[in-house]
């Protein structure tokens, strides 16, 4: 409320706690300043008074019964609701698991892979729509979720730029893989990719993102034959037809993941090496990134 809605600065204690103080900037001089104040702390305390009815409103409904809601929700036109883009991405995620040897996690990821959207349809990110995750946590951990599961309904949007921070957890990374690349397939399958400077969906950010999780937590998994993954689960829902493409959907996202690769190592090795790497292959990351060094 105080960040988008009013643009007030807030301040932190020397632990980093939130404190009951802000500071407001005038772009006209003011007269009385103490009167000043006492306006804009009116209106604060209207605006905090309404994220409180909203958090006191969701908190009357769990995550987890939220969910039916997100069926009605639509992701893509063509490609379906969030409901069946998370149908999609959790059983993608478990493959994750299993092939990068985190089998000892699937029940953790696979509840917070079906909880991951769930905040969506709360009063709250219907307000404020960059609260996304941090809000599915809170009200997960309100729910007595565990921690992980909570932890990870968040850190699967990390890192949302390319100056974000990571996932701390695998839980989280592998959620958010197999999400970018749900993401990924089914928005180049209906040929929606990015083109000169348009990127509507993201799909660079996503791609980026996408390696960045992998070499930085050491997932070891096939990249091709998770995008095949991808792939198969559109195809079972009945979102795409491959029968019209001349090139396979899989091998197409591959290629373009390897662009953003060669973009991202090329800032740092001369790109006669980076070629030599990426020529080798690209299903294993973290071995690419080891031949790179």
């Amino acid at each position: 409320e105080m960040k988008s809605h009013q643009r007030y600065f807030t301040l932190l204690d020397g632990s980093g706690k939130l404190l009951p103080k802000f500071i407001a900037v005038s772009n006209t001089p003011v007269k009385d300043e103490k009167l000043s104040v006492k306006g804009y702390e009116r209106v604060l305390r209207a605006r905090l008074s309404d994220g409180r009815f909203f958090f006191d409103e969701d908190r009357r409904t769990k995550l987890e019964e939220r969910l039916p809601k997100l069926a009605r929700v639509v992701w893509q036109g063509k490609l379906g609701s969030y409901a069946e883009k998370v149908e999609r991405f959790r059983a993608l995620a478990l493959w994750l698991a299993e092939q990068s040897g985190k089998s000892a996690l699937k029940d953790t990821v696979a509840r917070a892979a079906t909880l991951a959207k769930a905040d969506l349809v709360t009063g709250m990110v219907g307000e404020f729509p960059e609260l996304q995750g941090v809000m599915g946590r809170e009200y997960a951990l309100a729910d007595g979720e565990p921690k992980e599961v909570a932890q990870a309904i968040l850190e699967h949007y990390l890192p949302r730029n390319a100056s974000d921070t990571l996932p701390t957890q695998d839980t989280g990374a592998l959620v958010g893989l197999a999400d970018r690349l749900d993401t990924l397939c089914g928005i180049f399958a209906i040929g929606k990719g990015p083109t000169g400077a348009a990127d509507p969906f993201g799909l660079r950010r996503a791609a980026v993102g996408l390696i960045h999780l992998v070499v930085e937590r050491n997932l070891r998994f096939n990249l091709s034959a998770a995008l095949e993954q991808a792939v198969n689960a559109l195809v079972a829902q009945g979102k795409i037809d491959l029968k019209a493409r001349k090139i396979p959907l899989s091998a197409e996202v591959l290629e373009f993941i390897k662009g953003r690769v060669k973009g991202l190592w090329s800032e740092g090795q001369r790109t006669d090496v980076v070629d030599a790497v990426l020529a080798v292959g690209l299903d294993d990351l973290v071995a690419a990134q080891k031949r790179l060094q």
